[in-house]
């Protein structure tokens, strides 16, 4: 439709979003845009699982997931100019279902929220190295 033409002659657009940390009733607005574009996020690790009482037997999912959560958390302030706005959050953890037995994988999910392309390209590209 835009390309059609459906914004010809249109000056300003404006866009409604909640944002819970305002009081009710606010109605902001800024020049250019305010919310960063945002990307999933989400590494599997495949290991082997086992019973707990053999650690020595098993291949951890769940100590590579910490592991590569500590490499993530890194990426920002190692390999991004800190005058790129970019925020990179791991929100979600999965592996395991009981106590006492290791599972097959673990599963780290998160997102990624940027207005720069270029650096959400090389947070992306780190990530992909890391894990």
């Amino acid at each position: 439709m835009v390309k059609a033409g459906c914004l010809d002659g249109i000056d300003e657009i404006y866009g409604y979003h909640n944002v819970p940390n305002f009081d009710e009733g606010d109605i902001r607005v800024c020049e250019g845009p305010i919310f960063a574009q945002v990307n999933g996020v989400k590494i599997s690790i495949t290991g082997q699982g086992g019973h707990g009482s053999s650690p020595h037997k098993i291949h951890d999912p769940i100590n590579a997931a910490c592991q590569i959560l500590n490499a993530l958390h890194s990426i920002k302030a190692r390999n991004l100019d800190s005058a790129k706005n970019i925020v990179f959050t791991i929100c979600g953890i999965q592996a395991g279902s009981t106590y006492n037995v290791f599972p097959d994988e673990a599963v780290l999910m998160g997102t990624i929220r940027s207005f720069d392309k270029p650096t959400l390209e090389r947070m992306m590209e780190r990530i992909h190295e890391i894990s």
